[in-house]
């Protein structure tokens, strides 16, 4: 479809942002001009209180500028990633941001030159920077963990070089792999990344085991390139870590958000206390499907026939609005402001990027990419997505832009708190048992997707750095082995875990996220605590949580998301998560039953 074909109401309306192309480029110029103002203040932010205030609040201004013509420019080009004007704005936008990266390198090691106490004064001299009390307390918590600023010049400048692991792998498992054809009756299919999901669900089950077996040998014969790859990442985390003191990059990497590693352990260790859900569920699929033996290929199939029911987008708006009632009037009312005020673009068209998101900066609305096709999925996008946005717009109407954004620890949980109540209305609304059948294994599914499986790849990625970390050889063999005891754990009997499962690892390109994959699992578990209580109609519980959605980065990410009712130090949260999803599989148990 042609993107001028589409009607505006369905389309984002970034004219709020700029009214016309040209007023981005003067931003462009404004933005530039205070970069050269900020470096002014080099050697001079803690001169005094009034030089601290000044400086704070130009690098604010500058960094307020740089984010909305960022936000402009890539929704622009991902509109129609054809379109080279647009394409050109985002390497404008890019090139900005490596200079201001670089021209403003020696902000933070100044401050963190000076003693702690010298800006405590300066906070209680001046009563305009009391609002950067909690910020400043974030910044010296690096300070052990920042070097001089030529050693941090040299560190960056080895950053640069530790992407290339990463930068390789896309390049490897995106351009260079070549997966083989398959025939199916007349016809030969391409096998790619895109179209293996897709192509297991098909109901003949010789087919879907060739393009398994054809899919991961072609893992299985560049593994040792996977391997040393994989190896060329965590020890360039690790090696970083050892720099900036920290015991082991998984401490540096929770340090940021100020997470104890006890949390992530926690969480393997609750998992592995309810593994058994997981089991049983997988149990369920062999005895379901009626096979003998279950095999990795058989994993995608649907437990339930898809009911097919499609929804409009007006009837997806209408259906994700009754679901969310009760979150409060409030919260309704800005959702449903947020649709008719054209924070969307719906459609796919010619060009457009592809997938879902939500995006916007503290100066703009929160904007939502769909490519919206009337489907389940599509609908649960939409809440999805819908989910982010109102977690920003709440934090950026509440908080001072200091503080106007949410950690990645947090990011995930109102999107999927979303999700859950929708998903829990419409199985509480499902016209018959088939529908109810299919919505419960929707949920079940997405918990062991999400939680158990992400857990897996974060249990995964603490035995492969330990290798690093104990100075030992990272080989394809070794990782193939912890991968495979892992899913023989996470299984148990019922499936065959095989040669090919076990190369599963080079496939996931998220291990290059230097321990990002946790955040999946526990983002979930709270959400669906969340929900339950929200669910429960306890006023108290629905004000805790519109304040979880408020908070930004006031606070830290844990004491945040304890304030709302969910303590991730501690078992308990995330027991109680397991024990909803345990109920949701006894509930798909009956209902398939029926």
């Amino acid at each position: 479809m042609d993107r001028k074909d589409i009607d505006k109401s369905l389309k984002w309306d970034t004219e709020k942002i700029y009214k016309t192309d040209d007023d981005f480029y003067k931003d462009v110029e404004e933005v530039k001009n205070l970069i050269e103002k900020t470096k002014t203040y080099k050697g001079r932010i803690l001169e005094s209180a009034d030089s601290l205030y000044d400086f704070l609040k130009t690098d604010e201004k500058l960094e307020r500028k740089f984010s909305k013509l960022g936000v402009y420019a890539s929704l622009k080009s991902d509109e129609d990633t054809r379109v080279a004007k647009y394409q050109e704005m985002t390497k404008i936008a890019d090139n900005l941001f490596a200079s201001l990266a670089q021209e403003l390198s020696f902000i933070t090691p100044e401050i963190l030159s000076e003693d702690y106490k010298k800006v405590q004064t300066y906070i209680e001299e001046k009563d305009e920077l009391k609002i950067y009390e909690h910020y400043f307390e974030d910044l010296f918590r690096n300070k052990d963990h920042t070097l001089g600023e030529n050693e941090e010049k040299i560190i960056a400048s080895f950053s640069k070089l530790s992407q290339n692991p990463q930068n390789t792998y896309m390049i490897f498992s995106n351009a260079d792999l070549k997966f083989p054809k398959v025939k199916k009756g007349d016809e030969e299919i391409q096998i790619t990344d895109a179209n293996f999901t897709n192509l297991e669900l098909d109901p003949n089950r010789e087919f879907r085991k060739e393009v398994y077996k054809k899919y991961y040998t072609v893992y299985k014969q560049f593994e040792n390139t996977a391997a040393s790859l994989l190896d060329g990442e965590m020890t360039a985390n690790n090696t970083i870590a050892k720099l900036k003191k920290f015991d082991s990059a998984r401490k540096m990497s929770l340090f940021a958000n100020n997470i104890d590693e006890k949390v992530y352990d926690n969480l393997i260790e609750v998992i592995h206390d309810n593994i058994e859900i997981h089991r049983d569920y997988t149990s369920l699929r062999k005895e379901v499907l009626g096979l003998d033996d279950l095999g990795f290929e058989d994993i995608y199939l649907p437990l339930v026939e898809d009911y097919n029911k499609t929804y409009t987008f007006d009837e997806a708006k209408e259906l994700i609005l009754k679901a969310l009632a009760p979150l409060g009037e409030d919260y309704i009312k800005k959702a449903r402001e947020g649709f008719d005020d054209r924070w969307f673009d719906v459609m796919e068209n010619d060009g457009k990027r592809s997938g879902g998101y939500s995006s916007g900066s503290y100066d703009t609305e929160p904007y939502i990419l769909l490519n919206y096709n009337d489907s389940l999925d599509s609908l649960f996008t939409t809440a999805h997505e819908l989910g982010h946005s109102m977690h920003s717009y709440y934090t950026r109407k509440t908080q001072p832009y200091i503080y106007g954004d949410y950690s990645i620890f947090l990011a995930e949980i109102a999107s999927t708190t979303n999700e859950l109540l929708l998903l829990n209305y419409m199985i509480d609304k499902a016209k018959d048992e088939k529908e109810k059948a299919y919505l419960l294994n929707h949920y079940v599914n997405s918990f062991k997707s999400t939680v158990f499986r992400q857990t897996m790849f974060a249990e995964f990625e603490l035995e492969a750095n330990k290798l690093v970390e104990n100075s030992m050889p990272v080989t394809a063999e070794k990782l193939n082995q912890i991968y495979h005891d892992l899913n023989v754990d996470y299984f148990g009997e019922d499936i065959e875990v095989d040669k090919y499962i076990s190369t599963e690892w080079a496939r996931i390109p998220h291990f290059y996220m230097f321990y990002y994959v946790f955040q999946y699992s526990t983002g979930f578990s709270s959400a669906v605590s969340l929900s339950e209580k929200i669910l429960k109609g306890n006023k108290e519980d629905l004000e805790k949580y519109l304040n979880f959605l408020k908070a930004g980065k006031s606070k830290y990410p844990l004491e945040v998301l304890k304030e709302a009712g969910v303590d991730m130090s501690k078992k308990d949260s995330l027991q109680k998560a397991m024990d909803v999803c345990k109920e949701k599989l006894e509930e798909l148990k009956k209902s398939l039953e029926k």
